[in-house]
């Protein structure tokens, strides 16, 4: 997971605004702990018994947004991109 810093507040606020909406509609419950901005790299059924060194990430500006939904299937997950939006400059 890499966890993005949010200075501006303005992804927690998209964030509350995005969780209101969906709880608003039912189809969403809020976790009890803080909205945390980041991003799944990636993910394992079972914990891995490998703990390879992490790399080095320099800061970076991402050019954009997507909602994902994923739906698990005899061949692996397959994702559709319910949303998307442009990020930044």
């Amino acid at each position: 997971m890499l966890v993005l810093d949010d200075p501006s507040g303005e992804s927690a606020r998209l964030a509350e605004r995005v969780q209101s909406r969906l709880e608003e509609i039912g189809v969403y419950r809020r976790e009890a702990r803080p909205w945390l901005p980041h991003v799944t790299v990636l993910r394992f059924r079972e914990r891995p018994r490998l703990s390879p060194p992490l790399p080095e990430i320099p800061p970076f500006a991402p050019s954009g947004a997507a909602a994902f939904l994923s739906r698990l299937h005899p061949s692996g997950v397959r994702y559709e991109v319910l949303e998307s939006c442009p990020l930044g400059m």
